[in-house]
């Protein structure tokens, strides 16, 4: 009987992924390697000590026509500090085909199994021709990325996004402003618009079909904020301000506009879930966006808008909070606590220049 236990104990570890099996070495090295998957070649960068870790995230990212796994893993080559694995694949011929696509999925199939990868972490990238390959594993559903990213590209149906991906996927298209597929990343919202968790466009100036390098800091934040990562007041929904006095003065030649300041608490806003959920989902509401970014954002720590706010006459009583001034700085509205995009959006419409609603 004892001897049957053992047996029995010995196929059940040998049917376990090996870090689970009682090894602290992984099935692929630390740092970049080249490596062969599922018949593809796979450049995969894994972070230092991934082998101590409990939940690390994915990166699967997918080269342009005639492009490279090089490239591509060199293009988020800071990632894999934060903690992500970045698995950059080859497509056997210049272009991405169905079959190339199958072995992506198995190869990420594979990477969830063998290493400590949050399934609730994953996320999906495609530059020009791997953007117009995204649909299949952006909406597969046993991956079930929660975020996808469009570069130098745009989501071109091919598919419906599945029901999941209304509370589970952020989506993003990034291009450049001289970028002849601009206008496929700007219909992305258009497109995706309440079918994703969340989706927008950024464009990046004086750049045309070509990697959108300086959006890239961006993209690394709010890959975070997709996966539920956040920090009080680390914020990149807006180009923040410091002064409210220079956001009012910025406007004093203006016809319309108006400011809207942030006010958090970098201690007590940590295990604020109104706090993170304000960062992570009400700044990037679409409505939100369309009016905010109409206006002058200032973003100030509590302690430091405290003076400000006592001349202003406004008894905060609780953070996070947003106040929204008229164009001469008089005040408009106060939202504290608990805040819904609905009205937000209301509040920064009342100031804003253009009031048409977005996609009219």
């Amino acid at each position: 009987m004892q001897r049957l236990r053992w047996i029995g104990l010995g196929l059940l570890l040998a049917l376990l992924p090996a870090r689970f099996a009682g090894s602290d070495e992984m099935p692929w090295p630390e740092g970049q390697s080249t490596q062969e998957l599922h018949g593809l070649k796979v450049i995969l960068d894994l972070p230092k000590g991934i082998a101590s870790m409990q939940a690390v995230s994915l990166v699967v990212i997918l080269h342009g026509a005639g492009g490279t796994a090089e490239g591509m893993a060199g293009a988020l080559r800071a990632w894999p500090a934060d903690g992500y694995v970045v698995c950059a694949p080859k497509a056997k011929g210049q272009t991405w085909s169905p079959d190339d696509l199958v072995r992506v999925l198995r190869i990420a199939a594979e990477l969830k199994r063998k290493l400590p990868i949050d399934a609730r972490k994953v996320h999906v990238v495609g530059y020009s021709n791997g953007g117009w390959n995204l649909t299949p594993i952006a909406f597969d559903d046993d991956l079930k990325p929660c975020s996808a990213t469009w570069v130098a590209a745009g989501f071109g149906g091919g598919g419906s996004p599945p029901k999941w991906a209304v509370k589970e996927m952020g989506a993003i298209a990034l291009a450049g402003a001289q970028d002849a597929n601009l206008r496929a990343a700007r219909d992305t919202v258009r497109q995706l618009h309440e079918k994703v968790r969340s989706v927008e466009v950024r464009v990046q100036p004086n750049l045309g079909h070509q990697w959108t390098d300086a959006l890239m800091p961006y993209l690394r934040w709010w890959m975070g904020a997709m996966e539920g990562r956040f920090e009080p007041g680390v914020d990149m929904n807006f180009e923040w301000g410091d002064s409210v006095d220079a956001a009012v003065k910025a406007l004093e030649n203006q016809k319309k506009g108006g400011v809207f300041v942030y006010v958090f608490d970098t201690e007590a806003d940590k295990t604020n879930e109104h706090a993170k959920r304000l960062q992570n989902e009400v700044f990037m509401d679409l409505a939100v966006r369309h009016y905010g970014n109409q206006l002058r954002a200032v973003k100030l720590e509590r302690a430091a808008a405290a003076e400000w706010l006592t001349a202003l006459k406004v008894k905060l009583k609780a953070t996070p909070a947003v106040v929204v001034l008229k164009r001469d700085g008089k005040l408009k509205k106060v939202l504290q606590g608990k805040i819904k995009a609905s009205k937000l959006a209301s509040a920064l419409r009342g100031v804003a220049p253009n009031r048409k609603r977005p996609l009219d």
